[in-house]
C-alpha cells in the first residue's frame, strides 16, 4: 500500500548529488512531492529532505541505493507517523571529551565526520532523549574554541 515517506540524507558535496538522487527516483518512474536542501554551516553538511508516495519496500530499496552513493554520509526513512515523533540530530565533540562516549551511548549516536580536533555525531531519537542531552551538555564546559 502506497503511503507518504519522507528520506533524509547527509552529505559533504552537493554538486552533482541532487542529479544522481532524481536520477535514481525517475529511474523507477516515482513522482517526487518535495525536494528541499539545507546547508548546515557549524558541521558544513547538506541536508536533503525528499518527499514521496510508494510503497515501504519500494522506499527502502531506494534508500538502500542512495546509501551506496560515495558522497552520502548516511540516509534516514521515515513515515508520516515516525517524523512527528522522531528528530534527527546532528552535535560536534572535541575529540579528548571524556563525556563524549557516555552522550553517544545515551542516544546511540554513531561518528559522521571524523577530524583531529572534533568529531560531529548523528542519531535519529525521540524529543525525551534529546532533552535529556542537552541536560548532560549544559553540565559540560562551554564549547566556544567551535
Amino acid at each position: 500500500m502506497k503511503q507518504e515517506f519522507t528520506i533524509t540524507l547527509f552529505s559533504e558535496k552537493q554538486e552533482g548529488l541532487i542529479n544522481k538522487v532524481v536520477l535514481i527516483l525517475t529511474r523507477r518512474k516515482i513522482n517526487i512531492n518535495s525536494f528541499s536542501v539545507f546547508f548546515c554551516k557549524t558541521v558544513n553538511l547538506y541536508r536533503f529532505t525528499i518527499t514521496l508516495i510508494e510503497t515501504e519496500l519500494a522506499v527502502q530499496n531506494i534508500v538502500y541505493q542512495i546509501e551506496k552513493i560515495i558522497e552520502v554520509f548516511k540516509c534516514y526513512l521515515q513515515t508520516e507517523a515516525e517524523l512527528s515523533t522522531h528528530q534527527i540530530l546532528l552535535f560536534k565533540f572535541p575529540n579528548s571529551d571524556e563525556k563524549e562516549k557516555q552522550v553517544t551511548s545515551i542516544i546511540n549516536a554513531f561518528p559522521i565526520i571524523q577530524e583531529t580536533d572534533y568529531c560531529v555525531y548523528t542519531s535519529k531519537t525521540h524529543k525525551e532523549t534529546i532533552q535529556q542531552l542537552s541536560t548532560i551538555i549544559a553540565e559540560l564546559e562551554p564549547m566556544n574554541s567551535f
